[in-house]
């Protein structure tokens, strides 16, 4: 339910003097589109344990960077691709907050294979976070994961920048006092009902119902 929703039933329920304010976690959105023309050229030129990296980027007030390691990270990795998030601006914006996924995209544009990381991870000082398994060299499939040996990495990020107060005292302030409703027909020149719908329009802005009262 929204914040004017709940003050209009608030408001409903007698209390008038109303002020609101909402809390909420705010986020910073953004990608990166890594691609690497001619894979198989280039993985056969990088070996295990070393990196290509894109470009920086900036999401959230802070410049990122995607390593790529085409035959692994580690030994341990070999024969996968390892994807790793790097925050480059550590020494100028502080510590972030961040989520982020790889995808792997085909001729569409669509992700043909996806991998997240597992909640929120924090980046201070030289700290990186990725997939060191992402996905096996082998299981790529020209047309699935490849296009005419083109492998395109979109890297999402969204950054936590802290929590956000928000004032709701217009939508809390109450109708204005005295503003009669117009009528929802036509008089059509009939006397007693222009008559009637002035009783109501009193009654509307004077509780007692009396022209007299609202005079005085």
């Amino acid at each position: 339910m929204s914040t004017s929703a709940i003050l209009s039933a608030i408001r409903a329920a007698g209390r008038q003097r109303l002020s609101a304010s909402t809390v909420s976690v705010r986020w910073a959105t953004g990608c990166h589109l890594l691609q690497i023309d001619g894979y198989t050229q280039v993985r056969s030129r990088v070996p295990n344990g070393t990196a290509i990296t894109s470009c920086t980027f900036r999401v959230g007030g802070h410049d990122w960077r995607i390593a790529c390691y085409p035959n692994g990270e580690t030994e341990e990795h070999d024969g996968y691709i390892s994807l790793f998030l790097q925050q480059v601006s550590h020494a100028e914006t502080g510590d972030a907050t961040a989520t982020f996924k790889f995808s792997v995209l085909d001729q569409a544009g669509e992700p043909s294979f996806t991998g997240t990381s597992l909640g929120e991870r924090c980046f201070s000082g030289s700290d990186v976070w990725g997939l060191r398994n992402f996905l096996r060299n082998e299981h790529l499939n020209e047309g699935q994961h490849l296009m005419d040996d083109c492998l395109i990495i979109l890297c999402d990020v969204a950054v936590d920048l802290g929590l956000r107060t928000d004032n709701h005292t217009d939508a809390a302030a109450p109708e204005p006092a005295g503003m009669a409703p117009e009528p929802p027909f036509d008089f059509n020149g009939q006397q007693i009902l222009e008559a009637i719908w002035s009783v109501h329009r009193v009654g509307s802005i004077c509780p007692s119902g009396r022209l007299m009262d609202l005079l005085t």
